[in-house]
């Protein structure tokens, strides 16, 4: 049966490892197992035959998956490490029992230097009895996990080569937890009387030397020596006995602590897990980046107990770090962190010089030496982190998918240290609080986006219910125009008859009262004269004669002001798109536009209108007479019959300007700034559109101009109407 390897896999592990775990299986489960194992993985004995040669590491694993679904036993590798005093032979067994457990400790990681060629371990004596292992890996290799555990296993039974309790094994940084090595901390138990066990093994062999002299001389005193011997030794392994029994429930009290102490971190680790899983479910809820920031730093703090806490975010330019959020600290503190910001690469002689390290570096920085990284930093940063009363603190940066996002930092203050729990939970938690931070950030943009939008749909809405409503009002105005135009053609009718006629009238009348005269004088009939005379006086004849020029003055102006009125019902029946727009003079389109606002509606209200005959502007005479109009009706409302407008033109250089000032009430100033707006009126339901002004606006616009408004409460307002001159 072949074993088939990955060609392209480099071998790592030596045969040597392999048999030995074989031998391990066939001892504990019996051959057959140990056949059914070979022949599911697709191996056999004959593929480690050479013991100098390597197996890739699947190769190993595979073995190991198997063995573990055959046998049932999941923690084989644990078990496989834990027996390696009984695996090996009597003479390497006793070899080692002759020595010391420093010099076992060695000889396992010389061993595990030749098994597998890209692991390097590195043993130091850190304490009485106490060792720690570093295994440090080459090329970015990295093993299975199980291997820690069988490592644990080995270590755990390098004191039974003495006959001594297993030792305690610590693993406080692992390759599987975020760490770039496995470290183990090995504490043998007391091995001092380990002495008298090694006197005992010498005298054996003592014996059995005196014996034979004794049966081959006779001599008595090498028998007596041959006795000593004996009782030396029977001495010595009872000694040894009784202090390995005594030493025995030392250490078992010893490692019954060492798992309550362990207990109580697995208490804590577990809390964290189910911390940790809260504060992820809590990140899934929050959609808001103020809200993320802020439940992560109380989370750190109430949850995880550390004293402080704090994360700081970069801008959308990736250039300014601010704290979004801080737990842990004096209101004045922590109002000073939260109004801190900073650029990065700019004063970095600054309190938060290793928050832009750590982000450059990509890198969690934990330090329990303070004091220590103190002397690396400025004066400023030292007197500032000094006032902190800081025992340790670590800081994470928060990268999303490569790209930087900020920096999560917790302190302890007083005696509190971190270890590399506290570095794996902030290497765990940094990517989710960057993931939620984005995906927040993402959601508020689209947010604002979505109201952005729905302000400018909420203003093409009004602008188009405007819209509307002036489509409305002008087809109003239309329909008045055209009836207002057949009411002109129907006055003008017997108007220009009238007026056709009244030059021949004045002129026929003046010739009856000559006429009249001349009779009177030529008539001497006194019966004739007596009936003119009561005809005279009758009908005061003579009276009205002499008030005949006034009368046909008046009656002549009266025709006059009939027509312009009548001529000018006409423009409401003409459209802007349909009138030519030519140079208007702005005092008569003023004058024109009074005339058709009734006297009635003018009160008590005086009008002086002063605007020079040259200003002139290109414009439809319709649209600015409707606008002029609108600014003369709102005064008059404004004033409520009584009160002053004053209508003023001039020319501004190339510009000039129509005001129209009341002595109304005036406008307050927060209304003011809306009086443009459409459907925005101040007077009762019923009265008005709020579309005057809007229209007046957009006119003025049209042709180049602008509307100016100043107001003060209790003195007027003032219409301003600029354009350029024609």
């Amino acid at each position: 049966m072949t074993n088939p390897q990955a060609s392209n896999e480099e071998r790592i592990y030596s045969n040597k490892l392999l048999l030995t775990y074989c031998r391990f299986l066939e001892r504990q489960f019996g051959p057959e197992i140990l056949d059914r194992i070979l022949d599911q993985a697709g191996m056999d004995r004959i593929a480690f035959a050479d013991l100098n040669g390597f197996q890739t590491p699947s190769t190993l694993i595979r073995l190991r998956d198997v063995a573990k679904l055959v046998t049932g036993v999941e923690d084989l590798a644990y078990k496989a490490g834990r027996s390696l005093a009984e695996m090996m032979g009597p003479v390497s067994g006793f070899i080692a029992g002759i020595t010391s457990p420093e010099v076992v400790m060695k000889k396992i990681a010389k061993v595990e230097r030749a098994m597998a060629l890209k692991t390097r371990p590195e043993i130091k004596s850190v304490g009485a009895r106490k060792y720690e292992i570093v295994i440090h890996f080459r090329d970015g290799f990295r093993e299975a996990p199980d291997a820690c555990r069988n490592r644990i296993g080995c270590y755990e039974s390098a004191p039974r080569f003495f006959g001594l309790p297993y030792a305690k094994v610590e693993h406080p940084e692992c390759a599987f937890r975020g760490a770039e090595h496995c470290v183990y901390t090995v504490t043998m138990p007391e091995y001092r009387f380990i002495y008298f066990r090694h006197l005992a093994i010498a005298c054996m062999p003592l014996v059995l030397v005196f014996l034979a002299l004794y049966l081959f001389t006779g001599h008595g005193d090498w028998g007596l020596a041959s006795l000593g011997a004996v009782i030396a030794s029977l001495a010595g392994f009872a000694l040894v006995k009784h202090f390995t029994a005594q030493n025995s429930l030392v250490w078992n009290e010893f490692i019954n602590d060492g798992l309550t102490e362990q207990n109580r971190s697995l208490e804590n680790t577990l809390t964290q897990i189910q911390s940790l899983h809260q504060l992820t479910f809590n990140l899934s809820q929050t959609i808001t980046v103020q809200a993320i920031c802020d439940q992560v730093v109380q989370n750190l703090v109430q949850d995880f107990k550390y004293d402080s806490s704090q994360i700081w975010l970069l801008d959308e330019d990736l250039k300014k770090l601010s704290c979004r959020s801080a737990r842990g600290y004096g209101s004045d503190l922590q109002t000073f962190i939260m109004n801190t910001q900073f650029e990065l690469g700019v004063d970095w002689d600054n309190p938060y010089g290793l928050l832009v390290q750590t982000l450059e570096d990509r890198k969690t920085l934990v330090v329990n030496d303070v004091e220590e990284t103190l002397q690396k930093l400025t004066k400023r940063t030292r007197d500032f982190l000094s006032a902190l009363n800081l025992s340790s603190f670590i800081i994470t940066p928060l990268f999303d998918h490569e790209a930087p996002v900020g920096i999560l930092t917790a302190e302890n203050h007083g005696e509190k240290k971190l270890d590399n729990k506290d570095r794996l939970l902030f290497q765990s938690i940094s990517n989710s609080v960057a993931s939620s931070i984005v995906k927040a950030d993402l959601f508020e943009s689209m947010q604002r986006k979505i109201e952005q939008r729905g302000r400018q749909l909420e203003l093409a809405h009004h602008e188009l219910m405007a819209a509307k409503e002036m489509a409305i009002q002008s087809e109003k105005l239309s329909s008045l125009g055209q009836m207002a135009a057949g009411v002109a053609h129907e006055i003008n009718n017997p108007l220009n008859f009238l007026v056709n006629i009244f030059p021949d009238l004045n002129r026929d009348i003046q010739a009856l009262d000559k006429l009249r005269r001349m009779y009177a004088a030529q008539v001497r009939d006194p019966g004739v004269l007596r009936e003119a005379e009561a005809i005279l006086k009758e009908s005061d004849l003579e009276s009205h004669l002499e008030e005949m020029d006034f009368v046909f003055e008046r009656i002549n102006k009266a025709l006059s002001k009939s027509t312009r009125i009548a001529n000018s019902l006409k423009v409401f029946s003409r459209t802007s798109s349909k009138e030519t727009i030519g140079p208007e003079k702005m005092s008569e389109l003023v004058r024109d536009a009074m005339e058709l606002i009734p006297q009635k509606n003018r009160g008590d209200i005086g009008i002086d209108v002063s605007i020079p005959d040259h200003l002139v502007l290109r414009t439809n005479r319709t649209e600015i007479e409707q606008a002029i109009i609108n600014i003369i009706n709102n005064a008059i409302d404004a004033m409520q019959g009584k009160g002053d407008l004053a209508i003023h033109g001039r020319q501004a250089e190339n510009k000039m300007e129509i005001e129209f000032r009341d002595s109304g009430p005036g406008i307050p100033e927060a209304q003011l700034k809306k009086i443009f707006d459409p459907f925005f009126t101040t007077k009762p339901p019923g009265k008005g559109t709020g579309l005057g002004l809007t229209i007046v606006a957009e006119i003025v616009k049209k042709y180049g101009g602008q509307i100016q408004v100043e107001s003060v409460v209790g003195k007027g307002t003032t219409f301003r109407l600029v354009f350029p001159l024609a």
